[in-house]
């Protein structure tokens, strides 16, 4: 679905394009009446009806280069789905599983166990954060020379290598996630830096073109057209005549 922005962007570009090909004929002969008694005998009027044509074609194109580039990118944020559903699903796996070994740690050596293992801190969120924990967690267990503190009840006991072989089957997969979900990041960056050339370009032309169109229609005596194609000078790619448009919509004037 395309942005906001583009779309009132293209409906500018829409409205600029039809009037210019639609009055082209019309705005070119009133302006050849106005100027013509002006020519020189060596001198010849210039074609303006194709000026205007071509105005409207440079500005049609760079809008529809800008809906291209809009589309991808809104496509692009559309994949990032999946790996991040993936990434969520790991980083509970991972957290349940460090959450439950701080539990048992403290409940059977107490809070002095808790720093070797590197769990004095609560389980992060964060689940780049959470991976590199999970990570020093899964080497402290497999340690030998990290001794916890003797059990405080003969009763209670910890299976370090129960936990560790947990750890050991899902940090894997939350690696490949987070590095899914880090690609697919790039990937959006780099269709969102097109998408924001294209709206450069397309606003660089169209308020160019539209302010020619204007003035070319304000020349042929157009008053009204004229006002219609004038570009905003609020709204980059649009014309006053959305711009007064979303002004009544919003302060729901009648006209």
């Amino acid at each position: 679905m395309a942005s906001k922005a583009v779309t009132d962007r293209q409906k500018s570009a829409r409205s600029v394009t039809a009037a210019a090909h639609t009055h082209a004929n019309e705005v070119a002969g009133r302006i050849a009446e106005l100027l013509s008694p002006h020519l020189r005998p060596d001198e010849e009027m210039p074609d303006v009806a194709l000026l205007l044509r071509l105005v409207g074609r440079l500005i049609a194109t760079e809008n529809e280069a800008l809906v291209r580039a809009d589309a991808a990118h809104e496509r692009e944020l559309a994949d990032d789905a999946a790996p991040r559903k993936a990434r969520d699903e790991a980083v509970e796996k991972v957290r349940r599983i460090l959450v439950d070994l701080r539990a048992a740690v403290e409940t059977t050596c107490g809070m002095a166990g808790l720093p070797r293992l590197h769990l004095l801190e609560a389980v992060p969120t964060d689940p780049s954060v959470l991976a590199t924990i999970g990570r020093s967690v899964l080497d402290a267990l497999r340690d030998e020379s990290v001794r916890l503190p003797a059990p405080r009840r003969r009763g209670l006991s910890l299976d370090r290598e129960a936990f560790a072989e947990e750890l050991e089957l899902e940090l894997p997969p939350l690696d490949k996630a987070l590095a899914a979900v880090a690609r697919e990041a790039r990937e959006a960056e780099a269709t969102l830096r097109q998408k924001r050339v294209a709206m450069e370009a397309n606003d660089r032309a169209f308020s160019r073109g539209a302010a020619v169109l204007s003035s070319s229609f304000a020349l042929a005596g157009l008053e009204d057209l004229a006002g219609r194609l004038r570009p905003s000078s609020r709204q980059p790619g649009e014309t006053n005549e959305f711009e007064l448009a979303a002004t009544r919509a919003e302060t729901g004037a009648d006209g």
